[in-house]
């Protein structure tokens, strides 16, 4: 699920099928993703880190070796610690550490523009499930029920149109029922508030001050 999350967070829950967390064990699907989520990544940093080539130097040496590691990734290679280091470095330097000392040489800054502060705002504002999320559960409750009938996964394949992976992937997609659930209890509470008239201006205004994802680095 946390790599689903990744997914969902750089490229949209709309860009790829949701309840696909367990694709994430297979080494190659894994490594595939990765690269992509790298690039994208890359490319981002590319278009923000504009004025401070020694900065941007310094992160494209990080993008270097977390694709060096991540070109590692097979089944019998475990260089988890390699990668989540390297992470951790660019994390580091895009927050403004830079020589090995302990001491802070960037600041960052979080910026937005209006139609992007109104958008953000938008959506965090009120509760919505995410696209795609009610359809995977409507399936997984299908498949379990159909399952429980005694249907062979062919059989569900040819009366869902899908493959009997997606089929197994769904079955075994756990987490989808909880996010659906919690989501659920989540915009529960919401309506309950505000039925009861109290103000979410602090919280909205909280979100829109941490979940800029801008960075436009000094």
């Amino acid at each position: 699920m946390p790599m689903e999350m990744v997914e969902w967070e750089l490229f949209g829950v709309n860009k790829k099928p949701t309840g696909m967390a367990s694709a994430f064990s297979n080494h190659s699907y894994f490594k595939k993703r990765c690269k992509a989520f790298l690039n994208k990544i890359k490319k981002r940093i590319n278009e923000v880190v504009t004025n401070n080539e020694t900065l941007k130097l310094i992160l494209d040496n990080d993008i270097e070796a977390l694709e060096i590691e991540i070109g590692r990734i097979n089944k019998k290679t475990n260089n988890d610690i390699e990668i989540i280091a390297h992470f951790y470095m660019l994390v580091a330097h895009l927050l403004g550490w830079t020589h090995s000392d302990g001491e802070i040489y960037h600041t960052p800054i979080f910026y937005q523009t209006k139609s992007q502060q109104e958008e953000d705002l938008r959506k965090s504002s009120r509760l919505h499930l995410p696209s795609g999320l009610y359809e995977t559960y409507k399936k997984r409750q299908i498949i379990k029920q159909l399952l429980s009938e005694g249907n062979k996964y062919s059989t569900i394949a040819v009366i869902m149109g899908m493959t009997e992976t997606n089929i197994k992937h769904i079955e075994n997609a756990q987490h989808i029922d909880e996010m659906y659930k919690e989501i659920i209890e989540r915009k529960k509470k919401n309506n309950i508030y505000q039925n009861d008239g109290v103000e979410c201006g602090i919280a909205v205004t909280f979100l829109s001050l941490f979940g800029l994802h801008i960075f436009l680095l000094k």
